[in-house]
């Protein structure tokens, strides 16, 4: 994987989870109650997750192997976080 196609896979997983984000933060302001502390806590850490998959990612730039199976994992976990997951640590939290 070329470091341009890598920037761009690690660009649109942002994009696509912003887009996430903001739809479920829509969804939930449009309720009666507003949004809850633990939907912040899921948006904002998923973010936070990102970076650090994302720095993970950037330091072993020597290696194709390394990076594609970080970028799986990057996915697959936040995948899990984002629908339902991070909710609940959330809720465990607050």
């Amino acid at each position: 994987m070329s470091k341009k196609a890598f920037h761009i896979y690690n660009i649109i997983a942002l994009l696509l989870l912003l887009s996430f984000n903001s739809l479920a933060l829509f969804g939930a302001g449009m309720s009666e109650g507003g949004v809850p502390a633990e939907f912040w806590f899921a948006v904002l850490a998923s973010l936070v997750i990102w970076g650090i998959f994302y720095f993970i990612q950037f330091s072993r730039s020597d290696n194709k192997i390394w990076r594609i199976s970080w970028l799986l994992i990057m996915v697959i976990f936040l995948y899990f976080w984002e629908t339902g997951l991070g909710v609940q640590v959330g809720l465990m939290i607050t």
